[in-house]
């Protein structure tokens, strides 16, 4: 028997070196080397630890040392602990480096993370779905219409419309709404990319909202940082957007930082499921046939289509997280704002003075 080869491959090598004890008590240290293919002083370390301390002595003996002369101050211990206390608290997030360098510990990252193990519980890294279901939660604790993004859609771009687009003069673009707690989607048309536009069509649904009983003051609208939102970055000025926005509604108006597409992930993956569903495989004989099309299918999407991510229909979801709410709120009918200008011009007048 080969004393090393069975020692690297049993889970219990104090179960072997029994049977090694065994075989030298019986018939001697050198017989017992001999037939273990080891040395007799590996015989004579088992026997001397079998004899003092029975069968404990036959287990491996841990490596740790038994003092440690760098052992972290009681001082730095607290502090990992009161951090490391605070952020379970909080709900947030730390690592051992991050301490590090934060709080200037005097420690080795891997030291810092061995006390950190202690008070709290190191994430280990998320799965992209688990990332979904963790922004899922956040968003389910907006309330119905607390925050809505906006956001521009080019539908001169699409193969399969562009024909009747420029058949029947379609519009240009698409002006889309669309609330992160329900998934409800609201949509306008205009031919013009300016901030004129944008307001005429979020004046239009905060005064939708308005009617059905939504406080203005408690919505919250995100944008990204586009031209016909918000003003360019060397400029003071409020466009009529905002303008619109902040004083005829008293609602708010945010925008994302620069670059964090992901902040708008809501109402960008409503323009991948509107292209797919409705402008890529829809015919229109006209631009009122559009319209009304249009208008058929935001009710689709608000009334019938299962949202899996949420996890329910618009009009379920607004059911369960406002049910005082009337669910007609969701018929919002598209219109072309352009044709609407007339009706605000004077209120615009006196906002961009």
């Amino acid at each position: 028997m080969d004393y090393y080869a069975s020692y690297k491959n049993s889970k219990d090598p104090s179960l072997l070196r029994k049977e090694l004890v065994s075989y030298a008590l019986q018939y001697g240290n050198k017989k017992a080397a001999h037939h273990f293919q080891t040395t007799v002083k590996t015989v004579r370390k088992w026997r001397k630890r079998w004899e003092e301390k029975k069968g404990a002595g036959l287990k491996d003996l841990s490596k740790k040392p038994k003092k440690s002369p760098c052992m972290m101050k009681m001082y730095w211990q607290f502090k990992i602990k009161d951090i490391a206390e605070k952020a379970s608290a909080d709900n947030k997030r730390i690592n051992g480096a991050m301490m590090k360098r934060e709080y200037n510990i005097p420690y080795s990252g891997k030291t810092v993370v061995k006390y950190l193990k202690q008070y709290y519980k190191l994430p280990s890294k998320k799965t992209h779905r688990e990332k979904k279901r963790d922004m899922r939660e956040v968003k389910n604790k907006y309330r119905a219409f607390e925050k809505v993004q906006v956001d521009i859609k080019y539908l001169d771009d699409i193969p399969e419309f562009y024909h009747d687009f420029m058949r029947f003069h379609l519009p240009k673009y698409q002006i889309t709404a669309r609330c992160i707690r329900t998934g409800a989607l609201f949509i306008g048309y205009t031919q013009q990319h300016n901030t004129t536009s944008t307001a005429i069509f979020i004046y239009r649904l905060l005064a939708h909202l308005k009617r059905y009983g939504i406080s203005p003051a408690e919505i919250t609208i995100q944008t990204d940082n586009g031209t016909e939102f918000t003003a360019p970055w060397n400029s003071l000025k409020k466009t009529l957007f905002t303008k619109v926005i902040e004083l005829s509604f008293t609602s708010t108006h945010k925008t994302i930082p620069v670059g964090a597409k992901t902040y708008q992930s809501d109402v960008e993956s409503s323009h991948r499921l509107i292209e797919d569903e409705f402008y890529a495989c829809r015919y229109f004989s006209s631009a009122q046939d559009f319209l009304k099309k249009a208008h058929l299918y935001q009710n689709y999407f608000n009334f019938t289509r299962f949202n899996t991510y949420k996890n329910g229909s618009p009009v379920q979801l607004l059911q369960q997280a406002a049910p005082h709410i009337n669910r007609d709120v969701l018929n919002f009918k598209p219109v072309l704002v352009d044709k609407f200008f007339h009706l605000y011009k004077n209120e615009f007048r006196l906002l961009a003075s």
